[in-house]
C-alpha cells in the first residue's frame, strides 16, 4: 500500500509524515492506522441531497465506542481550505467535507468482492476532497492502481451532483438529480460486484431516505429525517453506530454538525465563509 501511494501521491505521504512527527509517533504505526477499512470493512454512513442540490446531510456511522475518533477540522494547505468531519489517525477526506473550490464530498463505504494491493481508498478520498472537477478526477482515477473503492458524492456550489461508485478496478460516474440518497451498497451497474449482506441495514436506510426525502426541505425537517430511529437500533438512519451528523447548506453557506461525544451541545453552526466566489 505504501509504495503504491508514494509513487502517485508523495505529497500525501509527506502530509502524514508531518502528522506523525507532530504527534511524536512512528510513521509506520500511523500509516497502518490510516489504512482503516483496508484491514477490516465496516459499513458506515448515509448521505441525502435535496433542495436542488443545495442542502446535503450525512450521517457518519461506525461503532458507538469510536465517538472519540471523529472530530471537526478546518485546514488550509497552500491556497486550498477544507472543512470536514475528520477521523483521527487518517489523512481525512473519508467522511464529509467541503473545500474552498465550492465542492462537497460525502463518502459512503462499499463492500465488493475483489480487493488488491494498491493505493488505499482512504488516500483516494483524501485526494478527491480537494476536487475542482469530479469529471477530470474521474479520468485520472481510471489510471490508478487502487486497493478498493468507496462511493463518492460530489456537489458543487451551483447544486450539481455527481455520484461516483468504485471497486478496486471499476468506476462509474454519473450526474444525478435532487433529491438523491446513497448508503453502503451499489446503485449502478457495478452492483454485480456487491458483497454487502445488509447486516448494518444499508438497503433499509437508503429505501427509508428515498421514501421520505422531498424536493424541498427546511433545516428542521432534514434534521428530523437524519435523526429518525423508527426502523430500530440497527436499521434506522440514526442507529446504534451513528457517531456524527453534518448538514451543509450551500444556499446560505453554513454548516451544522452534531457529534455523539458532545451530544449535549446539539447542532453546532459553522460558517463556510472560506468558499471562493
Amino acid at each position: 500500500y505504501l509504495e503504491a501511494t508514494k509513487n502517485i501521491f508523495p505529497q500525501l505521504i509527506e502530509e502524514l509524515e508531518g502528522y506523525a512527527e507532530g504527534s511524536q509517533v512512528a510513521f509506520e504505526d500511523l500509516w497502518a492506522l490510516s489504512l482503516e477499512d483496508e484491514i477490516s470493512t465496516t459499513d458506515k454512513c448515509t448521505t441525502v441531497i435535496t433542495n436542488g442540490g443545495k442542502l446535503i446531510a450525512h450521517n457518519e456511522d461506525w461503532y458507538a465506542d469510536s465517538k472519540e475518533n471523529v472530530c471537526v477540522l478546518k485546514k488550509t494547505i497552500k491556497d486550498l481550505t477544507v472543512f470536514e468531519l475528520f477521523y483521527l489517525n487518517t489523512l481525512g477526506g473519508n467522511a464529509i467535507s467541503i473545500n474552498s473550490n465550492g465542492f462537497v464530498q460525502a463518502i459512503n463505504s462499499l463492500t465488493h468482492i475483489n480487493k488488491k494491493i494498491g493505493i488505499p481508498r482512504n488516500v483516494i478520498a483524501r485526494w478527491m476532497s480537494e476536487t475542482n472537477s469530479p469529471e477530470e478526477d474521474f479520468r485520472k482515477l481510471a489510471n490508478l492502481i487502487r486497493s478498493s473503492g468507496y462511493n463518492h458524492n460530489f456537489i458543487n456550489i451551483q447544486g450539481e451532483i455527481w455520484n461516483l461508485e468504485c471497486t478496486e478496478s471499476k468506476q462509474n460516474l454519473i450526474k444525478v438529480a435532487s433529491p438523491f440518497a446513497h448508503s453502503n451498497h451499489f446503485l449502478s451497474e457495478l452492483k454485480e460486484f456487491e458483497a454487502n449482506d445488509n447486516s448494518t441495514g444499508t438497503f433499509n436506510r437508503c429505501l427509508f431516505a428515498n421514501k421520505h426525502l422531498k424536493d424541498e426541505m427546511n433545516l428542521i425537517e432534514l434534521q428530523h429525517l437524519m435523526a429518525n430511529q423508527s426502523e430500530g437500533n440497527k436499521l434506522s438512519l440514526f442507529n446504534e453506530g451513528t457517531i456524527a451528523e453534518m448538514i451543509i447548506d450551500l444556499e446560505n453557506l453554513v454548516s451544522y454538525i452534531w457529534l455523539l461525544r458532545e451530544a449535549d451541545k446539539g447542532w453546532v453552526k459553522y460558517d463556510l465563509d472560506f468558499i471562493k466566489s
